[in-house]
């Protein structure tokens, strides 16, 4: 607990006031409850705010100074964003000064000559004020602190999970397209782990993945990161190689520390491992196929049984032609519309009233039938078609909301939720093309819902958030997509204009019986509330889902325990059977 005294900072060029105010609170000063630091302008009072490590609380101010009047100090204050609270203290108490002091961020304005009752009551009043707003941002914080340990960080092991490895990797690959730098990730798991569980139970199968982890971390330094990434699966990333011989090397010591026994209590078990590697040298610039790739060498170890290390390959120059091809297909079938949208119902978990629904893309391939979107997004997104792609979307999802608004009347759903992707912020026409599509279906902007993922909106921050203020300004609503997988600060989060949080899928889908997801999920709800945000969960496939969620006062939902994503008219009949 921070037993400082209170410091003032008053800002004022009569040196009178000094010896006023040290008077007037003598006894509070020498009782450490109270102290002040004194200014003689705003120039004087922005360097000390600026260079000192002073916890000032309060500032107070007058009006008319030299160098720097009262009025642009408060402007400049709010620049600062400091944890703390303005009054005025002036002889120029017309209308017209205490109405600016007040819209540039004053709490309170006090007339001089001063009533120093009435100040000392505007001093208390201020300072419980700072005190109980400095609690607030100290409690989100907090719950911001945890859900980001829930989130990216093992509870077990201490080590980061796969969420942070995925962003240890993207920080790589970004990096890589600036300094080519080779790193590679090994993927390892413990071979007997299943066995060691079953037989002597699980506390000593959770002790055998501790110790293990403990080997681990015997053999890292700075440059390298270690996650766990499922129950008996490890991930050991490299940030920086010198050759292939010097990434064998490493394998090699690694092999040599895991070919001790672990003394389990007084059981001693051995245990191999199956690996599998992936280098940088791949084509692959997402953190997830870059994962993905690992996974699959290991998966390959464990299916063939190989004892040396397995590297990713799989005939790369094939796959880059697969590829290639289903672009210039995918480039075909937005152009000859041969794309279609589904649509998932969005409820009100209370009442499991449908309220909306999310556009979905989808590809029915005329050769080789439905194409998966985690196929086919993806490369969308790394070759730009997410951008005529996304603008097909927004129009076809706001006609589709229009005719069945003109068909159901008041029974109609009332907003559509369409995802935004990166490419699709950067475009200089998204906000003509969303009125015109929003016009063209006779829509209002409370109709159409965008969803935006958190680590889209953290990648350019200040033009992200003029771009969704203009959407806002609009009626538009704004949703942060997968919200928990990314990592908000709560300053950045506290000024998006949004109205709800999503929580991911993954958090969603094993609710019931993982702690660990529950433990996320309460978090993201409670910090959401605490932020005036609604929050959608998506991924809901029992009952189970449902009541936790209502019980943790979730304001919507969707899932397969509701309905699957439908096409357009399975989706009307949907909509004319309910009501």
């Amino acid at each position: 607990m921070n037993n400082r005294p209170n410091l003032i900072l008053v800002v004022d060029d009569e040196v009178e006031m000094e010896r006023l105010l040290r008077q007037r609170f003598r006894r509070k000063i020498q009782a450490g409850e109270l102290n002040f630091k004194f200014a003689q302008n705003g120039v004087e009072a922005l360097q000390i705010l600026q260079n000192a490590n002073h916890d000032i609380a309060m500032v107070l101010t007058d009006i008319r100074m030299p160098q720097m009047d009262g009025l642009t100090l408060l402007a400049n204050l709010a620049d600062l964003e400091l944890p703390l609270k303005a009054v005025v203290i002036s002889a120029y108490g017309d209308m017209r000064n205490i109405r600016t002091a007040m819209n540039r961020g004053a709490f309170d304005f006090l007339t001089k000559p001063i009533d120093f009752e009435d100040l000392e009551l505007t001093i208390n009043k201020t300072l419980k004020s700072v005190h109980r707003s400095r609690e607030q941002q100290q409690e989100l914080q907090q719950a911001l602190d945890k859900l980001h340990n829930l989130v990216f960080y093992d509870q077990l092991t201490e080590l980061l999970n796969h969420q942070g490895l995925l962003q240890q990797c993207t920080q790589l690959l970004e990096e890589q397209q600036n300094h080519s730098q080779d790193f590679a990730l090994l993927m390892l798991d413990i071979e007997r782990h299943s066995i060691i569980k079953s037989g002597f139970g699980h506390a000593l199968g959770n002790q055998l993945v501790v110790e293990f982890a403990q080997r681990l971390e015997q053999i890292t330094d700075a440059s390298t990161s270690l996650a766990r990434v499922g129950e008996n699966i490890f991930a050991i990333l490299w940030h920086s190689l010198d050759s292939l011989d010097d990434f064998h090397d490493k394998v090699a010591s690694l092999l040599r520390l895991l070919e001790c026994p672990f003394q389990l209590g007084e059981i001693i078990v051995s245990s191999t491992s199956r690996m599998g590697a992936a280098l940088s040298d791949i084509p692959y610039t997402q953190p997830e196929t870059f994962v993905q790739a690992a996974d699959t060498a290991i998966q390959i170890a464990r299916q063939e049984n190989r004892k040396e290390l397995v590297f990713f390959d799989i005939q790369m120059q094939e796959t880059a032609i697969q590829r290639l091809n289903l672009e210039v297909e995918l480039q075909k079938a937005i152009e000859t519309q041969q794309l279609s949208l589904h649509y998932q119902p969005l409820l009100r978990l209370d009442s499991q009233r449908i309220v909306g629904f999310e556009a979905l893309a989808r590809w029915d391939h005329p050769t080789r039938g439905a194409i998966s979107p985690l196929e086919f997004i993806p490369l969308a997104e790394e070759t730009g078609l997410i951008v005529p792609l996304g603008e097909w979307v927004i129009t076809e999802a706001c006609q589709q909301l229009g005719r069945w608004q003109s068909q159901f009347g008041s029974i109609s759903p009332t907003c559509m939720s369409v995802n935004l992707s990166s490419p699709q912020l950067q475009t200089p026409n998204l906000l003509n093309h969303i009125d015109a599509s929003l016009r063209d279906a006779d829509l209002t902007g409370e109709a159409l819902k965008l969803e935006i993922t958190e680590s889209v909106v953290m990648e350019n921050i200040d033009e992200t958030l003029k771009l969704l203020t203009q959407l806002r300004d609009r009626n538009i609503q704004l949703v942060i997509d997968d919200f928990g997988t990314g990592y908000s600060s709560l300053a950045y989060l506290q000024q998006l204009p949004v109205n709800a949080l999503k929580i991911d899928r993954s958090f969603v889908i094993d609710l019931d019986v993982n702690p660990t997801n529950f433990d996320i999920t309460s978090t993201i709800i409670n910090l959401a509330h605490h932020l005036n945000l609604e929050v959608v969960a998506e991924g809901l496939e029992k009952q189970e889902h449902l009541e936790i969620l209502n019980s943790l006062s979730c304001e919507y939902g969707q899932g397969f325990i509701f309905s699957g994503p439908l096409d357009a008219k399975t989706a009307t009949q949907l909509i004319a059977n309910i009501n």
